[in-house]
């Protein structure tokens, strides 16, 4: 697995504002040090298969995110529609698909002159 530092230390403090916790409170949550709690944040230390999993799990993210980065990943609407799509029904995920298709379908479409 590979583990991009970046951008876990984005996921992991965006998370952890998103969510209105303080260093300290997530550090002990995760059963981790401050310390190490910052340099994951700071993009100094590479986390643990543990605390990843961990870190997903508590916050209900796709690893996807960390592992497979692309520039959408680390802007923090982004982050939000993810983790508000995970708590959609079948019916509403069909209705926010068919909003974002014609959303995009209307930049595809050129220009009047």
């Amino acid at each position: 697995m590979d583990f991009h530092p970046k951008q876990f230390g984005i996921v992991l403090k965006n998370a952890r504002l998103d969510n209105k916790l303080t260093q300290a409170e997530l550090a002990e949550i995760l059963d981790i040090s401050l310390s190490y709690l910052k340099d994951l944040e700071r993009f100094r230390n590479n986390p643990s298969y543990e605390v990843f999993e961990k870190v997903i799990r508590y916050f209900n993210i796709s690893a996807d995110m960390v592992i497979y980065p692309n520039q959408n990943l680390s802007d923090n609407t982004y982050q939000k529609i993810e983790r508000m799509l995970t708590r959609c029904d079948e019916n509403q995920l069909k209705v926010i698909l068919a909003t974002t298709e014609a959303l995009l379908s209307i930049d595809k479409k050129p220009l009047a002159t």
